[in-house]
């Protein structure tokens, strides 16, 4: 059958099955623009599947993202706004981003929000929280691979530690620093819970 044969030759160039299951809905004028357009489809498929990867291999807990997010009470630094945020302006100018304030303050959910933004862009994300990043420090030097570790740490183009205070590292130079000065969401929802 003809399309095994695509498939078959699919494999070999080492194209996805993506091909074989387009070639049906590609209407064109020409063999050229038959061609052009499947390629297109291709490259779309290969790019939402790379960004599918950075996802998954980022390491969140659970996936936040700016929908229902709000800026209220958050302190953001001259020059920094929420939409700057979530474009990743920071990853372009090269510069850290340091969250401080308590518990339950929307840290965690931010960091996340922007992290999925990230890597929809196209870049590579790593999310700890610090006690797990500090115990495979301790085991990777333990075991005579911390210098193997801390290389594969300098790779992704964001990284992120969670605890108090967050961190989200892209390069050596100046960092935002965004102050969370609000009440407690999660206090907050108890409370009302309780009043309900």
């Amino acid at each position: 059958m003809l399309k095994d044969e695509i498939a078959a030759c699919c494999k070999a160039l080492k194209l996805s099955r993506n091909l074989v299951e387009n070639c049906d809905k590609i209407e064109a004028q020409s063999h050229e623009e038959y061609l052009l357009k499947l390629l297109r489809l291709e490259l779309e498929h290969r790019d939402a599947s790379r960004k599918d990867r950075l996802l998954k291999n980022a390491g969140f807990y659970t996936i936040k993202t700016f929908a229902d997010y709000i800026f209220d009470e958050i302190k953001l630094p001259q020059g920094l706004t929420p939409q700057d945020l979530k474009d990743c302006k920071f990853l372009e100018e090269k510069k850290n981003l340091i969250l401080y304030g308590d518990v339950g303050t929307g840290k965690t959910h931010l960091t996340t929000a922007i992290g999925v933004e990230a890597c929809k862009k196209g870049f590579n994300v790593k999310f700890f929280r610090t006690a797990a990043l500090v115990n495979r420090l301790v085991e990777a030097r333990k075991g005579g691979e911390l210098s193997g570790l801390l290389k594969q740490l300098s790779k992704p183009d964001l990284l992120f530690a969670t605890n108090g205070a967050m961190f989200l590292w892209t390069a050596k130079g100046r960092s935002y620093c965004l102050i969370f000065d609000g009440q407690s969401y999660r206090m907050r929802q108890s409370l009302m819970r309780q009043l309900s």
